[in-house]
């Protein structure tokens, strides 16, 4: 028995501001004549197309929607300069001829995204941290729709959730844009430091049309190690330079302050 069956569709998920989309519609009609194919957004119908009919293609006006007609048949659909508005549900009615006009409908959602015009930033960092200090900071990435996906990276490793510090993102009062924030908080541990640096990246992501990252390089603060020798060369007189201060005397017992050496002992460090 003839039928209409296995209707697909392939709608793109997302797409830039300003691009083109292509639709797929697929049917098979397993010895069925087509009638039409009709596109849908939302359930107004603004793209037909009739094989019987002279010419078979017509299309409709509806907001957001415009049918580059050079490359539309019955089976592709393709739109131009998609702005926010072109967002929403897309669906494809596929119809058999006579006698049975059995129809099938399939249905995609497209998003129209506004991406950010600049890298995401880091801030509140410094550019030196010890072992042990906490090392915060945030990641922003302007003006997109709908908000990037921010996600940090240690050393080329996505970071511990718990390091993350997730905020709500917040729209523009000048435009419908959003803005996305998420602020990163650890304790600087030795094996983040590889060779003395520590990298931090912030990557924003909108589906697969928007990928972009800052990263910044953070430097081991590592106490000094004052020697012996450099010390006493750093008192210009290398004489004096086992000299002890008159408040830093060594401890010494009660009865050794009756020893008639005891002066003689001290002489003998040097005490002046």
């Amino acid at each position: 028995m003839a039928a209409l069956r296995e209707v697909q569709v392939t709608v793109p998920p997302a797409v830039r501001r300003g691009d083109t989309a292509t639709f797929h519609c697929y049917y098979e009609m397993d010895g069925e004549s087509l009638y039409s194919v009709k596109w849908y957004k939302g359930r107004r119908e603004f793209y037909r197309y009739t094989p019987k009919e002279s010419p078979p293609m017509k299309t409709f006006p509806v907001p957001g929607v415009q049918v580059k007609r050079s490359a539309s048949n019955e089976s592709q659909l393709t739109l131009l300069g998609l702005s926010l508005q072109s967002s929403g549900r897309y669906s494809c009615e596929v119809s058999a001829d006579a006698p049975s006009f059995h129809t099938m409908i399939v249905t995609g959602d497209l998003e129209v995204c506004e991406v950010p015009k600049h890298v995401p930033s880091i801030h509140g960092m410094r550019s030196r941290y010890r072992v042990g200090d906490i090392i915060r900071g945030n990641c922003t990435s302007h003006n997109s729709r709908p908000p990037a996906n921010l996600t940090w990276f240690i050393n080329e490793q996505q970071v511990n959730p718990s390091y993350i510090r997730t905020h709500r993102p917040y729209r523009e009062r000048k435009n419908e844009f959003e803005t996305s924030l998420a602020g990163i908080h650890f304790v600087a541990g030795s094996h983040h430091f590889l060779n003395g640096k520590l990298k931090i990246r912030c990557m924003a992501k909108i589906h697969d049309i928007y990928l972009q990252s800052t990263e910044r390089s953070i430097d081991e603060d590592r106490p000094r190690v004052i020697s012996a020798a450099s010390s006493a060369n750093s008192n210009g007189n290398g004489a004096n330079a086992n000299a002890i201060p008159y408040d830093h005397f060594p401890p010494y017992a009660e009865n050794e302050l009756d020893r008639k050496d005891y002066m003689t002992h001290l002489q003998g460090r040097n005490v002046k």
